[in-house]
Formats: structure tokens, C-alpha cells, sequence
């Protein structure tokens, strides 16, 4: 990946080559997530339905680590909405 490219990529999310990298990416993600400060990106409405979307997925599978971190995503959405 060039320098250019990695710039634009905050997250480090276009190396990863399989789907035990991405669930290992978004793992580091959400635990850096949670030192780093709140911003406002959607509204309660939208979060809500966010949540509901990420729990629907989590229950397709829930040994999936995937599908496992769409269930903490979603836990902590209802949690900050206070649901």
C-alpha cells in the first residue's frame, strides 16, 4: 500500500487479507474506540436502528467473532441510548 493510500486509511482496514484479520482490525478498533472521545455522528433514531441491524446480524451466528463484535457494537449503542 503507498504512503498516499495509508493516509487516507485511519482505521487500517484495507490491509487486512482474510476475515480472521478484519474480526482481529475491528477488534483493535473498538478497544481503541472506547479511549478516544465521543462525537455525535447520528441521531438517537439512527443509532437505534444501527443497533437493531447489528443485533439481527449477531444472531445469525453467535460463535462468529464477527458476529460476536456486532453484538458488543449493538450492546453498546442500546447502552448509550439508554434502551
Amino acid at each position: 500500500m503507498s504512503d498516499q493510500v495509508a493516509g487516507q486509511e485511519p482505521f487500517e482496514l484495507a490491509a487486512v487479507r482474510n476475515r480472521e484479520d478484519y474480526a482481529d482490525a475491528l477488534t483493535r478498533l473498538i478497544a481503541r474506540g472506547r479511549r478516544e472521545r465521543c462525537i455525535t455522528v447520528l441521531s438517537a433514531t439512527e443509532a437505534y436502528a444501527v443497533a437493531e441491524l447489528l443485533g439481527q446480524y449477531a444472531q445469525l451466528d453467535p460463535a462468529d467473532r464477527l458476529h460476536q463484535l456486532a453484538a458488543t457494537m449493538a450492546s453498546r449503542i442500546y447502552s448509550r441510548l439508554g434502551v
